[in-house]
């Protein structure tokens, strides 16, 4: 399932939600469950100014799960919407209504930055048809703003073995680029591929990323 947390952590550059729009990068997110367009169409919640880094993160994590465009999109920070819109990008987050999630209390890293921890639980079925369940760590990097404490960025494992990386909201390119390297490094080298028996009766099972 670490391919759906790629797909919405970095496609596009929108951080831990899907983005659609026209600026050509295919997101490849996969989900258990499809968009929930009248949560889309909804205005988007009202956070107040005073709310503490955890609190948001609590919004924009449930906001998420439901699939809610517009309060995803307003937790972001200023500079952010800026960049995805200057890119035609649109916050269009996949809803998944099963997952389940953990905020823990803000690190405040100063007067106007703080680190808030999070577990994100996802159920999914794998190969062998049973159900089990994936849990990704997620650090989100807030600043505080005029209207309160908004989302700059995350840290997160992309790929197994590898350091965390941070996905700066603010720099869509970087983003896209740590996404294309991620999916790259958990793909079989091509000599490994090339080796591989085919089937002669139909065509190769489809690959799936997990």
């Amino acid at each position: 399932m670490r391919a759906w947390l790629i797909g919405i952590a970095v496609a596009s550059g929108c951080g831990l939600i899907g983005c659609s729009g026209k600026s050509g990068s295919d997101s490849s997110a996969a989900t258990s469950a499809q968009p929930a367009a009248s949560a889309a169409a909804s205005p988007a919640i009202a956070v107040p100014a005073n709310a503490s880094p955890d609190q948001v993160v609590t919004v924009f994590l449930n906001a998420l799960r439901a699939g809610d465009k517009a309060t995803t999109a307003s937790l972001l920070t200023g500079k952010a919407r800026e960049e995805t819109a200057k890119r035609n990008l649109d916050v269009d987050p996949q809803a998944a209504p099963d997952a389940k999630y953990v905020v823990r209390p803000a690190e405040m890293k100063n007067s106007t930055g703080a680190h808030v921890l999070s577990v994100w639980t996802e159920r999914y079925q794998n190969e062998r048809g049973e159900m089990v369940e994936a849990n990704y760590e997620i650090v989100w990097v807030l600043r505080r703003e005029t209207e309160g404490w908004r989302l700059a960025g995350m840290a997160t494992e992309l790929a197994p073995g590898q350091d965390p990386q941070f996905l700066n909201f603010e720099d869509p390119e970087d983003m896209i680029r740590k996404r294309d390297e991620a999916i790259a490094a958990m793909q079989p080298p091509a000599a490994q591929t090339a080796q591989q028996p085919q089937n002669q009766s139909g065509p190769p099972p489809a690959a799936v990323e997990r």
